[in-house]
């Protein structure tokens, strides 16, 4: 049940079903070029009609029901929270309870049921005289509405469940347990390995320790300072973060800049003195750091220079999303 409410948005509950409503849309075109009797011997009554008109308005009863049932359990909680001081136990409740995920998908079908009341896609294939035994497909996607809605009665059956289990400052206790066990420090141990990883990773790129005097490097998450040459810069309107990195890509282009690097360096062996250092390569942005701005987050100092089609390459692997304003 969790992985179902996990979609959690409105938007990608609505998309989800805009894909199986248009499977069916399709399967119902197809049929029609079909020399398929069965289908086509189907009746088409008006009895059908409002036997479906009447199921689709039991279905929004109840979905409203449970909306109202939702709102009830949040007004006690919202209560509970000020009456004991529990405000900060209020947001374990909503991630333990899918208060936001159990909303989102009962207006989300909710939405639905009232827009399948007139079943627009099926009028117009009607209306431009395509498609095969409509009501066949009708019934399908109002049994797909009635698993729904058996879903979010699943979802509101646990909301219940932990409503009324907050009531109670052991089980409060138990939930903050459960929420740090589960989620609080998974989520604090994978973003430090994910940031341990990416800090390290020119060790296993370059397949060097970053400190060989002559041998190219490569750094992630730092600044090397000046002089430097700057390779990529972004200006970023409104805060972004790093939040992935292709690190197969990062992988390819570096380890042809360093091979050019080398060349360059056995080709020039006599110009250069014996400490000189190396070619330097360092990639500022740290993994969920919001910046804004102008940033020149590729910066090198010495070597080669890149390509053209190597800084769309990391383009490409470098992945920055939209932050929060008040991150």
């Amino acid at each position: 049940m969790r992985a179902f409410f996990s979609i959690a948005g409105f938007g990608r509950f609505l998309c989800l079903y805009a894909i199986v409503d248009c499977i069916a849309i399709a399967a119902q075109t197809f049929a029609a070029f079909l020399p398929c009797k069965w289908l086509s011997s189907l009746p088409a009554s008006s009895d059908g009609d409002a036997t479906l008109l009447n199921v689709a308005s039991y279905l929004i009863t109840a979905q409203v029901g449970a909306l109202g049932l939702v709102s009830l359990g949040l007004a006690l909680v919202t209560l509970i929270a000020q009456r004991e001081d529990a405000s900060t136990d209020v947001s374990v409740y909503y991630h333990q309870s899918l208060a936001f995920e159990v909303v989102a998908s009962c207006i989300a079908l909710l939405a639905v049921l009232c827009v399948q009341l007139l079943w627009p896609a099926q009028l117009l294939l009607g209306v431009a005289g395509i498609g095969a035994a409509p009501q066949i497909f009708k019934w399908i996607l109002l049994y797909v509405h009635l698993a729904w809605l058996l879903m979010n009665l699943g979802g509101l059956a646990h909301f219940i469940a932990t409503t009324f289990g907050f009531v109670h400052r052991s089980e409060r206790q138990r939930l903050r347990e459960r929420y740090t066990a589960n989620v609080s420090q998974p989520a604090i141990l994978t973003l430090r390995l994910r940031q341990q990883i990416y800090s390290g990773a020119s060790v296993e790129i370059l397949k060097t320790d970053g400190h060989s005097d002559r041998n190219p490097t490569a750094f992630f998450g730092t600044d090397m300072g000046a002089p430097f040459e700057v390779e990529m810069m972004s200006n970023f309107k409104s805060g972004m973060a790093l939040y992935d990195v292709r690190m197969s890509c990062v992988t390819w282009v570096l380890r042809r800049w360093s091979a050019r690097c080398l060349k360059e360096m056995v080709r020039k062996t006599g110009a250069a003195a014996p400490n000189t250092p190396g070619p330097v390569i360092w990639f500022t942005p740290v993994l969920d750091r919001p910046i804004l701005g102008r940033i020149e987050w590729c910066r090198r100092q010495g070597g080669a220079h890149l390509f053209w089609f190597e800084r769309t390459v990391l383009w490409y692997a470098f992945r920055f999303r939209r932050v929060p304003d008040e991150a």
